[in-house]
């Protein structure tokens, strides 16, 4: 009866960790020629068995978490922003494997006007529990990106987390509560499209029902009819193109990274290996199932141990943070960046 026990815990665990990569990934519903809605039918698993192995973290991973998805995230915001300022984010302690070594600490102001002669339309920026605490840096390039393209842009205030996290852990009820409250906060008539700076969160919220779905789209699906328009600085570097799983599987509408990137005059872009299916980030899956994860993420890499190129770009924060938690471990000095980081640094130099 014990053996039998241990096999049904066993069997339990391992189905758990298969939803928590599935629940980041898409690619199922991506290539079903039925467009069976796999994504929501393993959230509604997750939610009635509530297969949650939150037991697997840390401390300091749960109160991360807890900190991310509740409503102290200004507080802990303005903690990581002292400790960056401090320079504790350089000392040698593996959780600042995860942190950027330099870091955008300026607050995130409500309202942004549009620059240039042809305003095209007005932006509502949803932040992300997780840009708006560790990456502000991408969240205030994709802000002057958007402006020199010509779209105003607001941050509304009432916004929260897209629910990622809540989903992950089978608590369906609480990012139903989520989502509620960022409609309200983003399906305003003045805002003609909400942008998404961090592919995960962006999958989340279309696959939400409701009408805040059909209003969000990717920072690169915005910006890359425009960009051809701006004059950027020249760079003689190289870099590696990591695309996440959220925004090749659950985005409708593909955004060539490369081409939008080619206006950057002696840049030269490498795709990582196409093969790898995922980094190994997969949300919250890198703190729950680590040893799988870093195997993952080592396959992923594999190339870039080979051949060490400038930067590694990534359009999700958490594939970002895990690759680079990944490169730091093993000696590699590239600097990781979201795509619209690269393409706002050298506009920047070319004003």
């Amino acid at each position: 009866m014990q053996g039998w026990a241990e096999g049904q815990l066993q069997l339990s665990d391992t189905l758990s960790r298969h939803i928590d990569q599935c629940l980041s990934c898409g690619s199922c519903e991506a290539i079903c020629p039925a467009k069976v809605p796999y994504t929501r039918l393993i959230k509604t698993f997750r939610a009635a068995t509530n297969a949650n192995n939150s037991n697997k973290l840390s401390r300091l991973e749960t109160l991360t978490l807890k900190g991310l998805t509740e409503s102290y995230r200004p507080t802990m915001s303005l903690a990581v922003d002292l400790y960056q300022k401090a320079g504790l984010n350089k000392l040698p302690l593996a959780h600042n494997n995860y942190l950027a070594s330099t870091s955008n600490t300026t607050s995130i102001k409500s309202n942004y006007p549009a620059l240039g002669s042809t305003k095209r339309g007005h932006i509502a920026l949803f932040t992300g529990c997780a840009s708006e605490v560790f990456d502000k840096r991408t969240l205030h390039d994709s802000i002057f990106l958007l402006q020199h393209c010509g779209f105003e842009v607001s941050v509304p205030s009432e916004q929260t987390c897209c629910g990622a996290l809540d989903v992950h852990a089978g608590k369906q009820q609480a990012a139903d509560s989520l989502n509620l409250q960022n409609t309200q906060a983003f399906c305003q008539p003045q805002y003609d499209a909400v942008a998404s700076v961090a592919s995960g969160c962006g999958a989340t919220l279309i696959n939400n029902d409701g009408p805040l779905a059909a209003k969000v789209s990717d920072i690169n699906q915005l910006i890359a009819p425009y960009i051809g328009e701006l004059s950027f600085a020249d760079l003689n570097r190289s870099a590696w193109l990591q695309t996440p799983c959220t925004l090749k599987n659950m985005f409708p509408e593909q955004t060539d990274i490369p081409a939008m990137l080619s206006n950057i005059n002696g840049l030269s872009i490498h795709p990582l290996n196409s093969q790898v299916s995922c980094c190994g980030a997969a949300g919250s899956y890198m703190l729950k199932h680590p040893e799988i994860a870093n195997q993952l993420r080592e396959k992923a890499l594999a190339p870039v141990q080979e051949r060490a190129h400038h930067y590694l770009l990534s359009s999700n924060i958490g594939c970002a943070m895990h690759l680079r938690a990944g490169l730091k471990q093993a000696g590699t000095h590239i600097e990781v960046l979201h795509p619209v980081s690269l393409l706002a640094q050298q506009l920047r130099a070319s004003l």
